[in-house]
């Protein structure tokens, strides 16, 4: 017999699972742009597929349409 605090408890177990694959997804987006600046744009597409980050994000960081870089003048 399940109680409706399960179906609850259940939620909010999927909600943390999703901020918890959000933050790794962030963390290879960040690794890509490293691999960017150090090595190339090749390396750094390379390697957010293969590790499964959305190809509109990767799209969206490696053609700079993600943040301005300090000190561009803006």
């Amino acid at each position: 017999m399940h109680s409706r605090n399960n179906k609850a408890a259940d939620t909010n177990i999927d909600m943390l699972d999703c901020a918890r694959q959000d933050d790794l997804t962030a963390q290879k987006v960040e690794v890509g742009i490293i691999f960017q600046e150090m090595l190339d744009t090749a390396t750094a597409a390379a390697y957010l597929a293969k590790n499964r980050v959305p190809i509109a994000t990767a799209l969206r960081v490696l053609t700079g349409s993600r943040r301005k870089k300090s000190g561009d003048g803006n």
